[in-house]
């Protein structure tokens, strides 16, 4: 069953594609195509249909190169597609389907399947893990971009309107209301954004489809329109050419039980994804710098059972070393995430660098994603990937401990990790 909210997005990844397909239909001369161009603008313009001793787009634009004319075609069935309000199929939309099936090069519809449907599925193979990093990517890029926007309400603030309503499966936003108008509470543009950033990123983080879905295609076309790129391009996967594929071996349960054997399994479980995103982010991206990193968060979250320092943090009160100069700022900054990130300077940065305000959400960090992540960020930060390529443990350990406590267990993990991953 086809719900109201999915077939408005259909809808409007059709109108970003046809406005791209036709716009680029090759040849001078008329062609079928542009009958079906013809017949569909006027049916979604409510006007009758072409004599037959009429040529394409003939009383629809000024005469012009057929070029031109599908270009005028291309935007004008857009504007129309984006504006449908029908909540159910209508004749158009068998229309719209068939003329993408058309300069797609693809076969009929199936019988019995409605318009859309396998069409604006994106079944081109692409991993489960590598679509969610993917999302991940686009909900951070895309929640900064929005937040970031100048000036006062403009058509772009439309468009992410238009997203939010989607992907939270509301109707569509009023002629007569401005962009988030009764979609987020009042405040100052800025404000407005912000909320509008922070609710993307919310919808996207929680789309739990391990293809792609319609809703990625809205997003990739937002993101590339607001980042002044050209459309995607007919028949490429979305996010493809916008963020990096991955190039890292995934680590799997299996490797995190050889390493950390007394981690509980519903722990390792968790970190299995964000691990891998964390490590894809950081170029962590060779067995032996994998190795030293798993050996290393492992040791500090002993064996990933803890994620927050176990003490209140009221000894790192007063640390100006660490940032620590307002009252509390010792237990409110305490050590979080797989390696234990503390102090307020480093809260700060970490949420600079990620895009979140971890100052007035610090307990943020100890969440699964943020846990890996910032372990990532502070590997990163310290350039430990090339430490690890030298296979210095005692340094690695020194960088990150301010010591080598623990270093025994640290070399132990190690040789776990080698061998899991078969060095």
């Amino acid at each position: 069953m086809t719900t109201n909210s999915q077939l408005r997005i259909w809808r409007k990844v059709a109108a970003q594609r046809l406005d791209d397909l036709i716009s680029k239909a090759e040849g001078d001369e008329v062609t079928d195509i542009d009958s079906v161009v013809d017949n569909l603008l006027r049916a979604l313009g409510g006007q009758a249909p072409r004599s037959g001793d009429r040529p394409p787009y003939a009383g629809l634009f000024p005469d012009g190169a057929v070029v031109q004319q599908r270009r005028r075609a291309a935007g004008g069935i857009r504007v129309f597609i984006e504006h449908l309000q029908d909540e159910d199929f209508i004749p158009a939309d068998d229309l719209i389907d068939q003329l993408l099936r058309s300069l797609s090069k693809l076969p009929p519809r199936p019988v019995g399947l409605p318009p859309y449907e396998s069409l604006l599925s994106f079944s081109q193979a692409t991993s489960p893990r590598q679509l969610q990093r993917w999302r991940e990517l686009a909900a951070q890029a895309l929640g900064q971009v929005i937040a970031q926007m100048p000036g006062d309400l403009c058509d772009a603030d439309g468009a992410v309107d238009d997203l939010l309503r989607a992907l939270g499966g509301q109707g569509m936003r009023p002629a007569d209301r401005m962009p988030y108008q009764g979609l987020l509470p009042d405040g100052s543009v800025a404000e407005l954004r912000q909320r509008a950033a922070k609710g993307v990123q919310v919808f996207i983080q929680h789309i739990s489809a391990d293809r792609f879905v319609s809703s990625d295609a809205l997003i990739d076309g937002l993101l590339r329109s607001l980042r002044g790129l050209p459309p995607r391009p007919a028949g490429r996967r979305p996010y493809a050419g916008l963020f990096p594929e991955s190039t890292i071996n995934e680590i799997t349960l299996e490797h995190l039980q050889h390493i950390a054997p007394n981690g509980r399994d519903a722990q390792l479980r968790k970190f299995v994804g964000p691990l891998n995103a964390t490590m894809e982010e950081f170029e962590i991206n060779t067995p032996l710098r994998q190795a030293h990193f798993l050996a290393q968060v492992a040791h500090e979250s002993g064996e990933f059972n803890y994620v927050e320092e176990i003490a209140s943090g009221a000894a790192y009160e007063g640390r100006s070393d660490l940032g620590n100069t307002q009252p509390g700022d010792g237990v409110r900054f305490k050590g979080r995430g797989l390696i234990q990130i503390t102090g307020r300077f480093n809260y700060q940065d970490i949420g600079k660098a990620i895009g979140l305000d971890l100052i007035s959400n610090p307990t943020r960090l100890a969440d699964d994603d943020l846990a890996a992540r910032s372990a990532g960020w502070f590997w990163n930060r310290e350039s430990l990937n090339q430490v690890a390529d030298k296979d210095d443990v005692r340094l690695v350990t020194r960088i990150i401990n301010g010591g080598f406590n623990g270093l025994d267990d640290r070399v132990k993990k190690l040789a776990a990790a080698k061998r899991a991953l078969g060095i």
